[in-house]
């Protein structure tokens, strides 16, 4: 359109070849799949032509500078913000020269006459250049909100859906979460339940048991019998106990009561209770202490002794020969008081398949044969979380038909050590109460009539007077009308339960005196804080002893009995007190094997030793015999121990 107006060929010819050449150029650029180089051919193209019309209108008066302002949106359109910032600089600068040629007075001449028609022209231009681009960044623009609209809907919708989900999945958890609180509560009610049910019969069995095989009249075989239902019985509630204490350990329910201890004493005392059973297997019962090991400690005695027990008990059940050896080691803590304890129980059993021994912690879990295996499959899974509880650890290392090796490793302090002064007692049978004390009433509050009765034989036998009453309502009754001096009180009672009639006792004259201690066959310990903040005196668990019995009352009625010995086993003196100062003057040599052999065990080594001893001191020899002949090793160690600590010998 603008051509007819350039006044000579050359001129025509320029413009027409820097308006075709460089779209020409871009389009065989873009057909060959380069978008970005197409791009910039036509960017330089353009500005090209566009400097030319300038310089022939005029310069920097031409209204062609119009052009400068589209290319920058051009290259926006094409290249994006970067090619429209370098683009806009090149436009700046040229028409800065155009300017600067205008000020040193070099006028360039206007070719194109400046008519209507040529402006319309130029603005044509100007306007088809501008337009397209910026119509086009506007429809992506627009496009690009749409989509921004829609992925934010989308985005609204899909929050909405998650947090329907959340809701949904939160109430589904709060609904589990009560379900399983429900079934917890469920299951300790059950086993409080079954703690009671179970215990109750139980505690009927072992106590008639007992009463009935200390009859002095009971033959022999009778006895034996009456030791195996005994025995029974005692298997029947440690599985009770088992489970009980798994329930425990789930719930949180097991605390660490730490105390100061003698090591070996319970030690020996878990060997003495496990020799029997090792004996019928001709097992030998080996006990190694190093001279490392602290013989007084703090920790927990109770949760110790049973990790020793299961580990132990589990090494004789599963050894049919060979040997059983309870190691006992040190290590030094961080501090002079903080000490590691080191446990290994090693047999020659059986062993534990590789793929078996992680599995045999887990609860209810019996590797190997399981018809042989008895017990509930708690003892180890126990003994673990009682070890994780004490802050140690255990480990099993075993091979096939060659034994198992279970190491403990426990943290503990060291005690106090003190002059040891041993007194062991023998079983003894509580026969009737010391003259000069009072006539004193007991109340027996029982609604199982088995239980009452083997506690009112216990008690009408030592010499107590006895009375019983159903519930509690009938407590409150006999206590006004008879003013006991000691209740044993039951705590699963019908018409007025045990906690509840203890605390009107207690409102009652009198009632701030008389003793009385709860009954329970439940096995949790929590309930002993309950019985405790309620006011009474102590708490026994069921199935007791009658030595547990007596001694409750020896401690809070200051009671004295009578006793004599236990037709079960030989009359012994009653009492055997062994000072470290009686073992002063023995010669160092004698002493250190004397307790080489206790540690080792070796029974043979230990009477003859301790003949030597009685050739030297008879009296001490005879002391040393008769705990020797009750396999009470515990003293006589602790008494060596002692005298090696404040004597030491060259």
């Amino acid at each position: 359109m603008l051509l007819p107006l350039y006044p000579n060929v050359p001129v025509r010819l320029l413009v027409a070849v820097l308006n075709e050449v460089g779209p020409v150029a871009a389009l065989v650029l873009l057909r060959m799949g380069s978008l970005r180089r197409a791009a910039l051919v036509y960017l330089i193209c353009a500005w090209a032509m566009c400097t030319v019309v300038i310089a022939l209108n005029g310069g920097i008066r031409s209204p062609g500078q119009v052009h400068y302002v589209t290319l920058p949106i051009l290259a926006t359109w094409l290249l994006g913000y970067e090619a429209a910032l370098w683009t806009a600089g090149l436009c700046l600068c040229s028409a800065l020269v155009f300017a600067l040629l205008e000020l040193v007075g070099i006028n360039l001449a206007r070719i194109i006459p400046l008519t209507p028609l040529a402006i319309w022209s130029r603005l044509f231009q100007v306007i088809l250049i501008g337009a397209v681009p910026v119509a086009q960044v506007l429809r992506a623009l627009r496009e690009s909100l749409a989509r921004s609209l829609q992925t934010e809907q989308e985005l609204q919708e899909y929050k909405e859906h998650l947090e329907q989900l959340v809701q949904q999945r939160t109430a589904e958890l709060v609904e589990a979460r009560d379900q399983a609180t429900a079934a917890n509560r469920a299951k300790s009610i059950f086993l409080a339940n079954m703690s009671h049910e179970l215990r109750t019969p139980l505690n009927a069995i072992l106590g008639f048991s007992a009463l009935v095989r200390a009859d002095a009249n009971l033959s022999n075989q009778h006895r034996k019998d009456l030791a195996v239902v005994g025995s029974s019985g005692d298997h029947l509630l440690g599985l009770i106990d088992d489970v009980l204490d798994m329930t425990r350990i789930e719930t949180g329910g097991i605390r660490v009561e730490v105390a100061s201890v003698d090591l070996l004493n319970i030690v020996n005392d878990t060997l003495d209770m496990l020799r029997e059973q090792a004996e019928e297997k001709n097992l030998q019962l080996i006990l190694d202490v190093s001279s490392r090991s602290p013989q007084f400690v703090r920790l927990d005695p109770g949760k110790l002794r049973q990790v020793l027990t299961n580990l132990v008990g589990n090494a004789v059940k599963y050894t049919d020969e060979g040997s059983v050896v309870l190691r006992v080691d040190a290590k030094p803590g961080n501090n002079a008081q903080d000490v590691l304890l080191v446990l290994d129980v090693e047999d020659t059993g059986i062993g534990i398949n590789p793929e078996d021994q992680s599995r045999i912690f887990d609860p209810f879990v019996q590797v190997g044969a399981t018809r042989t295996s008895k017990g509930t499959g708690l003892g180890l899974s126990i003994s673990r979380k009682f070890v994780e509880i004490l802050g140690g650890t255990i480990q099993v290392q075993s091979t096939p038909g060659r034994g198992s090796r279970f190491h403990v490793e426990l943290p503990a302090q060291t005690a106090e050590m003190s002059n040891v002064i041993v007194e062991t007692t023998n079983v003894q049978q509580v026969v009737g109460l010391e003259q000069g004390q009072p006539d004193y009433r007991i109340l027996i509050v029982e609604d199982q009539r088995e239980n009452w009765l083997l506690l009112k034989r216990l008690l009408q036998a030592a010499g107590f007077r006895v009375r019983r009453a159903g519930d509690g309502a009938q407590a409150i009754q006999t206590f006004e009308a008879w003013r006991p001096h000691f209740i044993w009180m039951d705590l699963g009672l019908p018409v007025l339960g045990g906690l509840e009639a203890a605390q009107r006792i207690r409102e009652l004259k009198g009632g701030r005196e008389v003793k009385i201690v709860a009954v329970t066959a439940s096995a949790f310990a929590s309930q002993r804080e309950e019985v405790l903040a309620a006011g009474l005196d102590d708490f026994l668990r069921k199935p007791y002893r009658p030595a547990d019995i007596f001694d409750c009352m020896a401690r809070h009625l200051s009671v004295r009995y009578v006793y004599g010995a236990s037709p079960q086993a030989p009359a012994r003196d009653l009492l055997v007190t062994l000072r470290p100062d009686d073992l002063a003057a023995l010669p160092a040599a004698l002493l250190d094997e004397l307790r080489s052999a206790i540690i080792s065990l070796d029974r043979e080594q230990i009477v003859l030793l301790i003949s030597r001893v009685s050739e030297q001191n008879p009296s001490l020899g005879s002391a040393l015999e008769r705990l020797a002949d009750m396999f009470a090793y515990t003293p006589i160690l602790q008494a060596l121990e002692t005298e090696k600590a404040r004597f030491p010998k060259a």
